[in-house]
């Protein structure tokens, strides 16, 4: 049909079929999960406890975990946006309808919400931990004496094969195995619609797709780690037992073993020694460690996880996944221009952007950055220098990202401390070109001053503003080169004791260090505390960067954030004479930008 809107052509049947056919895939993954991976009673412990499986086992959850988050992510996004397509199309058809001349029949039925439940948290608990006391893996029995050797394997083989074919099943399931290929055909049917929500449709639909081919290949990969596990398992148990002989030399003829699903016993029947329990250690240390077990589990992981992973990250879609199963349904009216209301908003430049990456900038892990030469920030001069590094230091400390923290920094006490703007040039302009970047060597010494100033005036009584405090400001006047104010330091030096013990807000004066310190755990509160709670509507309104800036700037009190993160307060916009909130929460995004410049675009950091 030609919509009365532009003249765009649009079959509201497109967005109809799409739907149900999201709808049937969040079927088909609930069953392949209810199929094959649940329950998980079998499986604690599977990995054991001794030295060397320590790595395989955090690796081992941490992917399984990244999994099932995918798996959830996915299922809540297939049902969700389903039901925001067949909204879509419902107002286009009865847009038609509406805009037809004479005899049309009956008008549209708007479908009815998608009645599967998709795979949640409470159906489809964690895995449970690989890690598990099951015993020694060898046990020495001689004439009245037990030993027992802590280095031996004692994962749980029957355990570890259950695990691994369950995997193995659910990466090759035909319900996951044909899903990304049904999403690419479900993008390509919006080829012949054109209107103005396709594209965020089209994005929505590969992200799905990403989506399915990280949970089929994250599944697969772990099968392998369990199936490589359990091999090497049994591999080095055998290998124990046939070499048990040999480990005591003294007692020939005299030495018998049985295997199990968690240990070898060895049985001597002779009276041991301590010579001969040490040695017969050594022996067994050295037979398992030219295991292939054993190599493997040296080899498989590292601090980030299975080695193999790296490249294939199951988790990369997971913040849009989420994001989609958030997007505030489509306004039911008759009028397609509600489509692209709910589907796209305008960022601060005024360009558009899907509201599905909006959402995701919440969903997002906060980001920590690996040092690679911080010398590259040399071209900013040692005062940024040092002001970057303590991002980072802070930041990674606190969980936040450091980005965040030196856009706080940025924002607030720099432009003092370096003197800009000057000569119509700004901070962020300056920085922007660093051979350009030349701080006035007096600003440090003017900031400390500026701070000894306002901290006297506050004890005064007066704000920032020149009135009094308690009848203006609340929190009262700022300091430090993050300007924090005294009642959000005392409330996350009370929240994280352990990291400011003995320091008070007066100290924020002229330390540099402190300042960024607080900034970053004063984020880290309002992130954890305030938008957490965050309602999905007001994730849609604003990425997360700028809520934090805003709320940081609203006086950085978790009371105040919370409550505009639930719907029922909101920001202000400086009409009443006060701060702009908004408008520092807005720059706060393009300071970011700036940050990531500067630690990331310069070498630096990654």
């Amino acid at each position: 049909m030609t919509s009365p809107y532009n003249s765009v052509s649009v079959n509201p049947a497109v967005y109809y079929g799409a739907a149900q056919k999201l709808i049937s895939l969040t079927e088909e993954i609930n069953t392949a999960v209810g199929r094959d991976l649940l329950p998980w009673p079998s499986y604690p412990g599977m990995g054991g406890d001794y030295p060397a499986v320590r790595a395989w086992n955090t690796a081992c959850h941490k992917l399984a975990g990244a999994v099932r988050t995918a798996i959830v992510a996915y299922a809540g996004a297939l049902a969700h946006f389903g039901d925001v397509l067949n909204i879509c199309g419902y107002n286009w058809g009865t847009a038609e309808y509406n805009a037809t001349i004479g005899a049309k029949g009956a008008p549209p039925a708007l479908p009815p919400r998608a009645a599967v439940t998709p795979m949640g948290d409470a159906g489809f608990p964690p895995m449970p931990d690989p890690k598990g006391d099951n015993g020694a893996g060898l046990v020495i029995r001689g004439a009245g004496t037990v030993e027992t050797w802590e280095g031996a394997p004692n994962g749980r083989a029957d355990a570890l094969d259950a695990a691994a074919t369950a995997w193995t099943a659910f990466s090759r399931s035909h319900e996951l195995d044909n899903a990304a290929t049904i999403l690419r055909g479900i993008r390509d049917s919006f080829e012949v619609i054109h209107a103005p929500e396709v594209p965020d449709i089209k994005e929505a639909l590969d992200v799905l797709a990403g989506g399915a081919d990280g949970i089929r290949d994250g599944a697969a990969m772990l099968a392998t780690e369990l199936r490589n596990h359990h091999d090497g398992l049994l591999d080095a148990r055998q290998r124990l037992s046939a070499t048990a002989p040999a480990a005591f030399t003294r007692h020939p003829g005299a030495v018998s073993t049985t295997v199990d699903n968690t240990v070898v016993r060895v049985s001597v029947d002779a009276e041991l020694s301590g010579d001969d329990v040490r040695a017969a250690y050594s022996h067994f240390t050295t037979a398992a460690s030219n295991t292939s077990l054993f190599d493997y589990l040296a080899h498989c992981a590292d601090r980030d996880g299975f080695r193999g992973v790296v490249g294939a990250d199951v988790l990369k879609y997971v913040p849009q996944l989420r994001a989609l199963k958030e997007l505030p349904l489509t306004t039911v009216s008759g009028d397609p221009r509600a489509n692209v209301d709910s589907l796209e908003r305008r960022d601060n430049d005024g360009k558009p952007v899907s509201t599905m990456d909006v959402i995701a900038t919440w969903e997002a892990p906060q980001a920590a950055l690996t040092a690679v030469d911080p010398n590259a920030l040399d071209k900013y001069g040692p005062l940024v220098k040092n002001w970057a590094m303590l991002a980072v230091k802070y930041g990674n400390e606190a969980g936040v990202d450091p980005r965040m923290v030196l856009a706080m920094a940025l924002q607030e006490g720099a432009p003092l401390r370096t003197g800009y703007p000057r000569d119509g040039v700004t901070l962020p302009q300056a920085l922007s070109d660093p051979g350009s970047f030349h701080p006035d060597p007096k600003g440090p010494q003017a900031g400390v001053m500026y701070d000894e100033l306002r901290l006297n005036s506050g004890r005064l009584g007066a704000s920032k503003h020149g009135r009094p405090i308690f009848n203006y400001d609340g929190p009262g006047n700022s300091i430090g080169l993050t300007n924090m104010k005294e009642d959000p330091f005392n409330e996350i030096a009370t929240r994280y004791q352990d990291k400011f013990s003995g320091q008070s807000w007066s100290d924020l004066a002229g330390n540099d260090d402190l300042a960024m310190k607080a900034a970053a755990y004063n984020l880290k509160m309002l992130n954890e505390e305030a938008a957490s709670h965050a309602e999905s509507r007001v994730k849609a309104g604003q990425p997360l960067d700028q809520f934090l800036g805003s709320g940081y700037n609203a006086g950085g009190l978790v009371g105040r954030s919370e409550q505009v993160a639930r719907g029922v307060d909101s920001f202000r916009d400086g009409s009443d004479g006060g701060n702009n909130e908004v408008e520092h929460g807005r720059s706060s995004v393009s300071l970011v930008a700036l940050a990531n410049q500067i630690l990331c675009g310069s070498g630096a950091y990654r």
